[in-house]
């Protein structure tokens, strides 16, 4: 083995010895210094596993038919909250993402430049609407 694959190795080791949260921290910044353009950005977004996810489409397929039970609705209804939660984190992480002014340093919302993003969307939207209808 080469001098560099065994480094590799020995640094993948160490890496999994890292709690779970600071591997993901890791991996991002490792994205982050080998992207090739500044304007590169890394989202690590989240998903149901594949077995969670083929359940909820059995329980919904189930649902649609009319032929859940009311522990399967239960549990349906559970896994559309845990799918609510991470669409959420998920849209938390996109705006982070793309929006990095709406934030603080520790990562929160602020509330006051979310209103005022919100306020230019709607005027401009408005702007372009009043000029379709003056054509």
């Amino acid at each position: 083995m080469s001098h560099a694959n065994q480094a590799l190795t020995d640094a993948i080791a160490a890496a999994e010895r890292l709690p779970l949260k600071l591997q993901r921290h890791l991996a991002e910044q490792l994205l982050a210094k080998t992207a090739r353009k500044h304007t590169t950005v890394t989202v690590r977004l989240q998903r149901l596993p594949h077995e969670q996810q083929t359940r909820l489409a059995e329980l919904m397929d189930k649902c649609n038919e009319g032929k859940v039970s009311l522990s399967e609705q239960a549990e349906l209804t559970r896994i559309g909250s845990e799918v609510d939660e991470l669409m959420l984190a998920n849209s938390v992480a996109l705006a982070r993402a793309l929006r990095p002014e709406l934030f603080d340093a520790k990562g929160r919302t602020v509330t006051s430049r979310i209103r005022q993003a919100a306020g230019q969307q709607s005027s401009k939207v408005g702007h372009t609407n009043r000029e379709k209808t003056h054509r």
